[in-house]
């Protein structure tokens, strides 16, 4: 059993009083800490005394950094080795996996290496010459930051006494080093966070409905700067109107179920811009100390170029990357809006033509695919020529197409399809192959089945799927009669 330190608690005392106040003064709190950690070391004759930053608790494993280090001497240094760099440390060893979990309760250790049982643990600290050694969990806001330790390579001792109650009070200081350093760091945060997504902010008191808003959101509002009081009506008059009575909705169930936090993205008037610019309000239910409502609180935060993105985004996610044309998930989306619009003039129906190019199979297997997707968006340019600025041009995949017409009558629907299959057959494609200079002539037709889109009052999926179903019936029996022609579901 080693014996007990006999360390002055005067000189312990002024250790800390002197590593206090480096930790207190310095300009980066780090910087502080490294002389904590000398002071620390010199009072205690420590071979090293050291901080690990908890960085990931894993089921199986503690995911740690060395990341302060004091050393007596350069034997002792341990903070350059590969080894202790962002380092996993398995909990398979029972030993190991209570001392992390009594770390983590806030408990010290006070550990003489030679008394321990023998396993793992004895022998990863023998490994590192180490014959005694102290640890003391470092606590940031109630949760388990890090680890800070002495290690004695000459002496077996017990930390007991003025040793430990050092490194006590050493955490708590490097625990608060640590708080206002984050305290800073949201400061700062908060105001560079204002100047690049132009944020404002804003409070209102349940109590009396007063309002108050930063100068940023103020400005936005077409208020001065110094505007003493924005009238909660005003500033909600900004808000297009079914964004207000969702606001209003929102606001209403989260007051009524005790829900703390919501956002909503609305459409604001903002002084300076012609049109109503997408932002995003989060607000947060504040409550006293009974527990009572008190005030709603939050940001409003430009989102116009995020929702500029997401409709770019989502525009070209509904065309083919190919051609230009629509997808399927356009298709879906041209048949919705066509179903919202509801009826059509009597006489007249929605049509789908479905089209196939005849034998391309073999244009694909002749001249490389190259050429092939290069007939794609020749045909696609030429089809367009016959559509109007409404109708919808879809590939479906590889060679098959669809168009969306209407409302026209079935003739009309007919002379279209017509149309369109001498439009691709009535000249051939001219292919430049810059490669080899060679220019190539090709011929092509298409067949067409048409059928009749309904869009009346039912299920869309299900009218498309009918649709394609009756088209597809066409187009087979038009390839079947010889290609290069055109089929009319339901006439023989």
């Amino acid at each position: 059993m080693g014996s007990s330190t006999s360390l002055c608690a005067s000189s312990c005392l002024a250790a800390l009083a002197r590593g206090g106040q480096a930790v207190m003064s310095t300009e980066h709190w780090a910087d502080g800490v490294d002389q904590l950690l000398a002071e620390v070391g010199r009072a205690t004759g420590a071979s090293r005394v050291w901080i690990f930053q908890l960085l990931d608790m894993q089921p199986d494993a503690v995911v740690q950094d060395y990341v302060f280090e004091w050393a007596s001497s350069p034997a002792y240094r341990q903070l350059t080795q590969r080894r202790f760099r962002f380092f996993a440390s398995s909990l398979d060893d029972p030993e190991y996996r209570q001392l992390v979990e009594q770390r983590r309760a806030g408990m010290c250790h006070d550990i003489q290496v030679p008394a321990m049982s023998p396993g793992p643990l004895r022998k990863h600290l023998e490994s590192q010459g180490i014959l005694s050694m102290a640890t003391v969990p470092i606590s940031v806001e109630g949760r388990w930051w890090g680890t800070l330790g002495i290690d004695d390579c000459e002496r077996d001792i017990s930390w007991q006494g003025p040793g430990l109650d050092l490194l006590r009070a050493s955490s708590e200081l490097i625990a608060a080093a640590i708080y206002r350093h984050h305290l800073t760091s949201r400061s700062r945060q908060i105001e560079l966070f204002h100047k690049v997504a132009d944020c404002g902010v804003w409070e209102v008191t349940l109590r009396n409905g007063r309002v108050w808003c930063s100068r940023a959101l103020k400005v936005a509002l077409g208020y001065p700067a110094t505007y003493p009081r924005v009238p909660l009506r005003r500033m909600l008059t900004r808000i297009h109107v079914e964004d207000r009575r969702l606001l209003w909705a929102l606001l209403r169930e989260c007051l009524a179920t005790g829900r703390r936090q919501c956002r909503l993205d609305v459409r604001l008037d903002i002084v300076g811009s012609s049109h109503p610019q997408w932002h995003e309000i989060v607000a947060e239910v504040t409550h006293d100390d009974r527990g009572e409502p008190q005030g709603i609180a939050g940001l409003v935060i430009d989102i116009s170029q995020r929702k500029q993105n997401e409709q770019h985004a989502l525009a070209a996610s509904e065309l083919d990357a190919l051609t230009g044309t629509l997808n399927r998930r356009g298709m879906a989306r041209y048949l919705r809006e066509q179903h919202a619009r509801g009826g059509v003039p009597i006489g007249c129906n929605h049509y789908l033509l479905l089209l196939d190019i005849d034998h391309f199979k073999q244009i694909n297997d002749q001249h490389g695919h190259p050429v092939g997707d290069v007939l794609l968006q020749l045909l696609t340019r030429r089809i367009r020529h016959e559509l109007r600025p409404d109708d919808g041009l879809v590939r479906l995949g590889g060679e098959e197409f669809a168009i969306l017409v209407g409302p026209m009558t079935d003739r009309q629907a007919v002379e279209l399809a017509d149309r369109v299959r001498m439009r691709v057959s009535g000249s051939a494609f001219q292919i430049a192959l810059h490669d080899t200079g060679v220019e190539l002539c090709i011929e092509l037709s298409v067949s067409i089945g048409v059928a009749e889109l309904p869009v009346e009052a039912g299920d869309s999926g299900e009218q498309q799927a009918l649709a394609l179903g009756w088209a597809d019936q066409a187009l087979y029996a038009a390839k079947g009669a010889g290609r290069n022609r055109i089929m009319v579901h339901g006439v023989e």
